[in-house]
């Protein structure tokens, strides 16, 4: 049942995965865990025996490297390690504790949220050595020996960004392997399963995270003004007053990773709205773009958010709906070449262009 879960998870993530959407960082990164560890119920069996053991609360650790690919999946090898004490071995008292070190290969995949939160889940097989350190009572006897059996384990949890290289999280594990099978010191061979639970927290830390550029003043284009008509020699008309012609394109920028209007670009809008009155304008156009700092696919959802906050800040500062229309163009025109991963402040803008 416990190797039939670990399957049905792998077969649901490689499912689920392609039709969800993600920012992702990449390259290689370390984490380190500790946590709780609780056995559940182990069954020992043999000629003779059948007992049932339960486990007091023990701890749990663990060191991974790994790798993230960009799309939402990491790779990783891990070394983990947890130990309990016997509690009680069918009705009486036991002795002695449960300790195993393990060897993984995991996978996971990150759920992009658009926050600095990133839920995920992941799945792992590998090795692990079981060991029994003085565990008794066993019929008349007591286990102290170790196996190597093969392990899996089934992982669910949430990371909390701090900063561009370094994030901390939680997880839930669920630890399980084949059946162990030990000798007494009697000499009477026994088998016993193994499943585990597993609340952890760790810190990861990654080494390839995207650069970034310090953030530009949102600006608009500069104004253009109109020259004064020239003067008869004689005799001279009054001059017209100076009239400044109305601006008929905009940059509004924003933050990384963010569709949120910031005061500055707020101002310029209200600028659009006064302007697009003042010269009668029908038609407004907004062109969201995007840094080539996440994927290609995420960069065109980003964009377009983008785009759709302009227009509703449009509509708010009292332009017509129907004179708005918006376009998105992802990472595809950047303002400023640069290679995929930057995070380049000026090619996080929506286009403004009236008609």
């Amino acid at each position: 049942m416990k190797s039939r879960f670990a399957a049905a998870l792998v077969v649901a993530l490689g499912i689920l995965a392609p039709v969800l959407s993600f920012a992702a960082e990449k390259g290689p990164y370390v984490s380190g865990a500790l946590g709780f560890s609780q056995p559940g119920d182990t069954d020992i069996k043999g000629a003779g025996i059948n007992t049932e053991g339960d486990s007091d609360l023990g701890y749990g650790l663990s060191a991974a490297v790994g790798n993230a690919f960009g799309n939402g999946w990491r790779a990783e090898g891990e070394i983990n390690y947890r130990k309990t004490a016997v509690d009680s071995l069918g009705n009486a008292s036991g002795a002695g504790d449960i300790s195993g070190a393990g060897l993984m290969i995991n996978g996971y995949y990150d759920f992009n949220r658009d926050s600095v939160w990133t839920p995920y889940v992941g799945a792992g097989i590998g090795r692990a050595l079981i060991s029994y350190n003085g565990v008794s009572p066993v019929g008349s006897s007591r286990i102290d020996d170790d196996d190597w059996v093969f392990a899996y384990q089934a992982i669910g949890g949430v990371s909390y960004k701090l900063q561009d290289q370094a994030s901390i999280f939680s997880e839930y594990r669920y630890f399980g392997t084949a059946d162990t099978s030990f000798r007494t010191d009697s000499g009477v061979n026994v088998d016993a399963d193994y499943g585990e639970h597993r609340i952890m927290v760790g810190l990861r830390w990654s080494f390839n995270a995207p650069k970034s550029a310090p953030a530009p003043t949102p600006v608009a284009a500069p104004a253009l003004v109109a020259r004064p008509a020239p003067v008869r020699a004689s005799p001279p008309p009054p001059a017209p007053a100076p009239v400044a012609e109305v601006i008929r394109s905009y940059l509004v920028f924003f933050d990384w990773d963010s569709s949120t209007i910031t005061p500055g670009a707020r101002a310029i809008l209200v600028e659009v709205a006064r302007n697009s009155r003042t010269a009668n304008i029908s038609r407004i156009e907004a062109t969201g773009h995007a840094d080539r700092s996440g994927t290609d696919r995420y960069n065109i959802g980003l964009s377009q958010r983008r785009a759709k906050s302009i227009a509703e800040e449009l509509v708010r500062q009292g332009v017509p709906v129907g004179n708005i229309v918006i376009r998105w163009k992802g990472e595809r025109e950047p303002l400023v070449a640069t290679d995929d991963g930057i995070r380049e402040p000026q090619n996080r803008r929506v286009e403004i262009v009236f008609n």
